[in-house]
This record gives structure tokens, C-alpha cells and sequence, in this order.
């Protein structure tokens, strides 16, 4: 019998030995290592969670947190470290989803037989 969590935990150890894991763990030490771009990713974050939270609420987005959004998106646009690290994710998470479709495509196949033709 397959113990779906051993291959669970096996795929984790599996993706970080991956280019795309290892791209961006090297891009994130270099972010790390610029006092700009760090500060940078951080105001960046709390920026996003503030969003986040609003949107969860239901509240709309201030004025300030709008003309924030923008200047951190502007600097953002010319901070090398941090552009490097938004590919190097984005390209990590693709092969993540890539991964979540073929681990799903089984559950989709069982219900082929009910779609309308």
C-alpha cells in the first residue's frame, strides 16, 4: 500500500534540490545581503499584508495605502534584486502548479463520465 505522506514529504525533499528552488533561494540571499533591496522587500511585504487585510474585510483601499502601492511598485520596477527574486518565485511556483495539475488530473478524470457531451 502507498503511504501518500512519505511521497509527500519525498516531493519536498525532491523540489528543493530543484534549479528552480535553488535560483531562488540564491536570489533571495542576495536580497538579503542588500540593506536597500531588503528594506525594500520588507515594506513591500507589510504593504501587501495591509491590502490582504482589507480585502479579507471588505474594506476598500485609502488613498494612502494606494499612492504607497505605487511608489513601492516604481521602486520596485528598479531594484534588480527584487526583480530577480519575483522571477525566480514565479518560475519556482509554475513548476509547483505544474506539479499540482498532474497530482489532480486523476480526481478530474473521475468525473469525465459525468460531464455533458
Amino acid at each position: 500500500m502507498v503511504n501518500i505522506y512519505d511521497n509527500a514529504n519525498q516531493l519536498a525533499k525532491d523540489l528543493q534540490e530543484t534549479e528552480q528552488f535553488k535560483d531562488l533561494k540564491k536570489s533571495l540571499e542576495n536580497l538579503k545581503n542588500n540593506p536597500e533591496s531588503l528594506d525594500l522587500y520588507q515594506r513591500m511585504d507589510k504593504l501587501q499584508q495591509q491590502i490582504l487585510a482589507a480585502q479579507n474585510s471588505g474594506q476598500p483601499l485609502s488613498d494612502e495605502v494606494r499612492k504607497e502601492y505605487q511608489r513601492i511598485n516604481e521602486e520596485v520596477q528598479n531594484n534588480d534584486e527584487l526583480k530577480d527574486m519575483i522571477t525566480k518565485e514565479q518560475a519556482l511556483f509554475q513548476m509547483i502548479n505544474d506539479v499540482q495539475q498532474a497530482m489532480t488530473k486523476p480526481i478530474g478524470d473521475l468525473y469525465d463520465d459525468l460531464k455533458a457531451k
